[in-house]
């Protein structure tokens, strides 16, 4: 099946019933083990979206998520509500620099990473999430929103315990922002439906094996009720001694 204009197709014939049921005895499996703990959450979480950026979540990139519309509809749910709150909030999207990318390492040997030019439009994060100028955008190199950023170091400023996370792709990125935000300490939870990949069965076994070893997997109505009863005072902020007044 030939698809060179990376638009959304849904013609694969999976069978995703099957694989819910699947998990369902696994997680019973897992449970009895001691698996799939709930760690909750804490006062003081932040959101970040991991590559939400129009080469992942608009169709004509060869990146291009399947159920982009929907995945960002849900998502936006949880930033609205994050937002009317306070809640601090950090884009990424991964891209590279001039024509020969020094900062381009071995990734483009396995994918086609080098079709993530930095100053191009499909860098720029998805309207669909109606980004705010306030909210940082992170230009990371690889799959983590952790790796070789500053992110951990400025939630930890922040007084962040609770880390948010929704994105693509289920596989990699987000799965590695997840596994890194709960090894710097925080507890993790990602938003069902807010997950975005490229082909069938993907983000139903990641988010099961997520959930069952790094995080939370929560409906994002559960989310949004959590967010809505945050207190904005308990973030640390700068104390801007010498801005001009």
């Amino acid at each position: 099946m030939t698809n060179k204009e990376y638009k959304f197709v849904d013609k694969y014939g999976f069978n995703e019933e099957l694989l819910k049921e699947a998990f369902a005895e696994a997680r019973k499996i897992y449970k009895e083990r001691g698996f799939m703990r709930e760690m909750g959450r804490g006062v003081a979480p932040a959101i970040t979206t991991v590559d939400m950026a129009k080469a992942w979540m608009s169709e004509g990139h060869p990146f291009t998520c399947n159920h982009s519309v929907e995945v960002c509809a849900e998502a936006l749910k949880v930033l609205e509500a994050g937002r009317k709150v306070g809640v601090p909030i950090f884009h990424t999207t991964t891209g590279y620099v001039g024509k020969k990318q020094w900062d381009l390492p071995r990734w483009d040997e396995k994918i086609p990473m080098s079709a993530l030019d930095i100053d191009s439009e499909w860098m720029d994060i998805d309207p669909k999430l109606k980004p705010r100028p306030e909210e940082p955008v992170i230009h990371k190199k690889y799959a983590s929103n952790f790796f070789g950023t500053h992110l951990a170091q400025t939630l930890n400023f922040l007084g962040v315990d609770t880390v948010i996370v929704m994105g693509a792709t289920a596989c990699a990125c987000v799965r590695h922002t997840v596994m890194d935000s709960t090894g710097y300490g925080f507890k993790t939870i990602v938003p069902e439906g807010t997950v975005g990949d490229r082909v069938p069965g993907v983000i139903e076994w990641n988010l099961f094996d997520m959930e069952a070893k790094f995080c939370d997997v929560l409906p994002v109505a559960e989310v949004v009720k959590y967010l809505e009863g945050i207190d904005p005072n308990v973030y640390r902020k700068h104390e801007r001694k010498f801005d001009k007044k």
